[in-house]
């Protein structure tokens, strides 16, 4: 409705093998598991929840899993993610900041919701825009 809205994706686990050295090209590899019934999204929650968005009924959880490869900016995770069923690449370019045992990243791309036939009934931006800012911020520690 011409209205930006925030959200978040709380629950989440990930996988990280990560090398400074690149190894074959590859730096490492993540899986992150991402549990899409704890989805907020202000006063549309609900509404995202449902068969038309999300579809956390049926599709409880979504799926990243990507090679961790160098990037003119830092690091990049190429690879799939997997929501309602659907697969797409991705690429999500990132910043790293290494201390000791403990790692700092921060990323960002955008997402296009009809790729995963999110809002199919929602054919024009002016209700639904099309693109999804998505950021990740996390802290790693070496186990």
């Amino acid at each position: 409705m011409g209205a930006a809205v925030a959200g978040s994706l709380p629950n989440w686990t990930a996988e990280i093998s990560f090398d400074e050295t690149p190894v074959d090209g590859r730096h490492g590899h993540v899986t992150v598991k991402i549990d899409t019934t704890t989805l907020t999204l202000g006063s549309v929650t609900e509404q995202a929840k449902a068969a038309d968005f999300f579809d956390v009924a049926n599709h409880p959880g979504a799926v990243f899993e990507a090679d961790i490869l160098p990037a003119a900016s830092g690091y990049a995770a190429q690879g799939t993610l997997t929501l309602r069923g659907v697969s797409v690449p991705v690429v999500l370019p990132f910043t790293l900041t290494l201390n000791g045992d403990s790692a700092q990243m921060t990323g960002a791309l955008q997402l296009d919701r009809r790729d995963f036939g999110m809002g199919a009934s929602y054919g024009d931006e002016k209700t639904v825009g099309f693109g999804v800012d998505v950021a990740v911020t996390l802290t790693a520690k070496r186990g």
